[in-house]
């Protein structure tokens, strides 16, 4: 098997992707391109791709010139639909609003007109911010600038997609305590404008999962799990992650129950509106020095995921300083995983990691390197070791 490859792609802000609590991904396309959104050095968003499996990388294009404080991104085939726009949200500090801008990967890369999510009148820490697209076509962004007191759970209608106005605000997702974390995901029952939201309530320590219904504008919540220790962003982003299963109309969520401490476990469920199951714990009763997660889903071979995170299961490492990226794999929906595999080869200061959410080949996690700052960190796409096993299909 080859060496490892782990290449910083950019100067990324930690400000950004992971002070700012933004849901960020790496996206891949059905012809194998990758985009990588980011906030650079000078806090403006701005995407890099790659056409060679992320080897080589443009120069960056700029979505936003500005003072960013947080992004998050989605992209339509992870909703079932078959277009290539990402969806780009991010709040900045200068007049406190929340922003919208897609770029489109099946038109040369254009970029829509910036429109206005949220106009705020503040920004402070302990905030978080989330955007999906429903299966329908509306698209839907949870916003918080300023540590649970100015937000809101908006909608842009999908006839308005990608250049029109948002909506009012819409029946709140939040619950107004400062950590709270979002991530929405699109939903699967018969109204196609329905999503979900998984929910991280940093004062009760409990994941819920939030269905909400467009044509009555209101939330339903039920529990997933308690004892779920919030993990503070500046700390190091983000604990739980989520990737829609398309095959099996469900989305696949892992989360760990706390971070650096013994006994912790990585618990993994799948989620629809109507059920919530636990599978086998990817990682069970941690020695320490273990968190973070990011969950992979395989387009072409059902119930292969992938989940990777930071620090060896034997406690041999230190909690976000001297850190690897390990994963497990599971080819039967969660009910086994694979023994623990390295993803990275040197030890390092690693305080957030995502992935490919959807994949074919292999997944390509991305993880924070070394730095000699908390401000702008290098981070690194970690090429895969793994055999493709599949080609490339429509349905990323």
């Amino acid at each position: 098997m080859s060496a490892k490859q782990e290449l910083v792609i950019a100067n990324m802000s930690a400000a950004v992707h992971r002070d700012g609590a933004g849901i960020s991904y790496l996206i891949q396309t059905p012809t194998g391109v990758l985009y990588q959104v980011f906030g650079d050095v000078a806090s403006d968003i701005a995407f890099i791709k790659s056409t060679d499996g992320g080897r080589n990388w443009s120069f960056p294009v700029v979505v936003f010139a500005g003072t960013a404080t947080s992004l998050t991104v989605w992209y339509d085939r992870w909703s079932d639909i078959s277009a290539g726009l990402i969806h780009c949200a991010y709040q900045e500090s200068v007049t406190d609003d929340t922003f919208y801008r897609t770029i489109n990967t099946e038109s040369a890369d254009a970029l829509s007109t910036q429109t206005t999510i949220l106009a705020g009148t503040s920004t402070l820490a302990g905030g978080c911010l989330s955007i999906t697209r429903a299966r329908g076509g509306n698209v839907y962004c949870a916003t918080m600038i300023d540590a649970g007191t100015e937000g809101g759970f908006l909608r842009l209608p999908n006839a308005n997609v990608p250049n029109g106005a948002w909506d009012a605000a819409r029946a709140t997702v939040f619950e107004g305590a400062t950590q709270d974390q979002v991530q929405l995901v699109p939903g699967f029952a018969a109204d196609t404008q329905d999503i979900m939201a998984i929910f991280m309530d940093a004062s009760a320590d409990e994941l819920t999962r939030k269905v909400y219904d467009d044509s009555a504008n209101s939330w339903a919540e039920t529990s997933i799990a308690t004892g779920i220790v919030d993990l503070v962003a500046t700390t190091a982003f983000r604990n739980f992650a989520v990737a829609v299963d398309l095959a099996n109309s469900q989305v696949v969520l892992a989360s760990w129950t706390q971070a650096d401490l013994a006994n912790a476990d990585l618990r993994c469920w799948t989620i629809t509106e109507s059920a919530i199951t636990e599978v086998t714990n990817v990682v069970l009763n941690s020695t320490d020095d273990q968190g973070l997660c990011a969950v992979a889903v395989d387009v072409n071979l059902t119930d292969h995921w992938v989940v990777f995170y930071l620090g060896k299961s034997d406690g041999s490492e230190t909690w976000t300083t001297l850190l690897n990226m390990y994963s497990k794999e599971t080819f039967d929906g969660g009910t086994t995983w694979s023994a623990e595999r390295a993803e990275t080869e040197k030890l390092g200061q690693r305080k957030a990691l995502w992935t490919t959410p959807r994949f074919v080949g292999a997944p390509i996690p991305v993880v924070e390197q070394a730095g000699t700052g908390t401000a702008t960190i290098g981070y690194a796409i970690v090429l895969p070791t793994r055999s493709p096993h599949a080609t490339f299909q429509l349905g990323m």
